[in-house]
């Protein structure tokens, strides 16, 4: 798989997201986060949902009159 082309399929579910932040922990953590992988991938998941600026389209100013 690490050679495959990633080639994207739609849109994933949150619950698509949170099963593979999931497998993130539990595959790549450390031991000590592997024993109780749920808030490492509660982490990931936060972070890969949150609404910050960079992500969203700019919005552009309205000018009052």
């Amino acid at each position: 798989m690490a050679n495959d082309k990633f080639e994207p399929q739609g849109e994933l579910s949150e619950v698509e997201v949170k099963l593979e932040c999931l497998r993130l922990a539990t595959e790549f953590g450390p031991e000590f986060d592997r024993k109780d992988p749920l808030p490492k991938a509660q982490e990931y998941f936060d972070w890969a949902t949150k609404k910050n600026s960079k992500r969203q389209p700019e919005k552009t100013a309205k000018k009052k009159v």
